[in-house]
């Protein structure tokens, strides 16, 4: 289930997969800019399209989401930054993943603390780049779009949930991949709880 009605994050990663695959890197460096304050107007002529570029928070949560996508230059089909979160703390560590979870622990914890999107965005980029240098398995660049956008207590909790409980996906009757959580709670097209 999508909580947006419009999708031009699925437009701008399909053009983005162009550009990837079309080797135009060029492109891609205007993209990764996107990530610097300094830098970031080189991302504006490939993001304006898909948002409004005097809408600060739009303006980040766009660049951030760009040169994420053109770092690692792919998408997962599922799972939330805690998700991903989990697999960099527990991938590669000595121990066991409850050591390599608290070790780790105070840097997703300061995700959390974010009281906005903007602050989250400011924080992502040594995140998608240790995904990055570790191999992980991609951020679903989707999922992380709609996060930012409707950041608040409830995407907070998915985060929790995925980076402590380290849920795995399980299939409803239809055939869609459901989370744990999703499937014990219900909530509404505002994010308020329903059962």
């Amino acid at each position: 289930m999508t909580r947006m009605s419009q999708r031009p994050i699925q437009g701008f990663l399909k053009w983005a997969k162009v550009r990837i695959e079309a080797k135009d890197r060029g492109c891609l460096a205007d993209l990764r800019r996107g990530f610097s304050p300094g830098t970031e107007h080189r991302c504006w002529p490939h993001i304006a399209i898909y948002c409004d570029l005097s809408k600060k928070r739009e303006r980040i949560i766009w660049q951030t989401i760009a040169a994420g996508f053109a770092t690692i230059e792919q998408t997962a089909n599922s799972g939330n930054l805690g998700a991903t979160m989990r697999r960099l703390a527990i991938d590669g560590a000595s121990g066991s993943p409850e050591d390599a979870l608290k070790s780790f622990d105070a840097r997703f914890r300061r995700l959390l603390t974010c009281d906005s999107a903007v602050e989250v965005c400011e924080r992502l980029a040594s995140i998608i780049k240790a995904a990055k240098s570790k191999n992980i398995i991609p951020i679903d660049f989707e999922v992380l779009y709609e996060d930012l956008f409707y950041w608040g207590e409830r995407v907070k909790l998915s985060w929790a949930a995925s980076y402590w409980g380290g849920q795995k996906d399980e299939a409803d009757e239809t055939g869609q991949t459901i989370t744990l959580q999703e499937s014990l709670l219900s909530f509404n097209e505002h994010g308020v709880l329903t059962k």
